[in-house]
């Protein structure tokens, strides 16, 4: 199969997945469930950064975290700013997270998530914005729990130029 087909291939299901993120953060959860909502276009971006890090990379998490903040009627510019910041790092590192085992990948992709909640606290502290702890933390435990998944579900889907174990 031609790179061109490939490359087209998997911006267009990487867009399809960008779009179903932003539909993931408008559906309405209830009350209870909600501080549990995980940051989908966050596990996706980290996704792509690491297997595909050409195409997905600081320009496509800025836009996407842009329009996180208007979907969710955020700062403008809050989770553009954190999902920079995390797929900078993912980005940076992204050849040594190719290897790690899949257990250790899952810790990494925690952590990546607890900064990316640490800054977004951040931003609102510094703002004036007051949230519970539980509001922080159930995200991280809901991506950490989801990343798994969500991994072995894209990597179905997209096509590699290196085989995946």
């Amino acid at each position: 199969m031609p790179s061109e087909i490939k490359n087209n291939q998997n911006k267009v299901i990487a867009f399809l997945a960008i779009l179903i993120c932003i539909i993931l953060i408008l559906i309405p959860t209830p009350d209870l469930l909600k501080i549990y909502k995980p940051d989908w276009s966050l596990l996706l971006l980290i996704f792509l950064a690491i297997n595909i890090p050409k195409e997905f990379n600081l320009g496509m998490a800025f836009l996407v975290g842009l329009l996180v903040d208007v979907s969710k009627g955020s700062l403008l510019g809050q989770h553009a700013l954190a999902s920079l910041l995390i797929i900078f790092l993912v980005t940076k590192f992204h050849l040594q997270l190719r290897i790690f085992p899949f257990l250790q990948l899952t810790a990494v992709v925690c952590f990546l998530i607890i900064i990316y909640q640490f800054i977004l606290f951040w931003i609102n502290g510094v703002s004036g914005i007051s949230s519970s702890f539980a509001s922080y933390l159930g995200p991280i435990i809901s991506g950490t729990i989801l990343w798994p998944i969500i991994a072995k579900l894209l990597g179905q889907l997209f096509i590699f130029s290196t085989t995946k174990k």
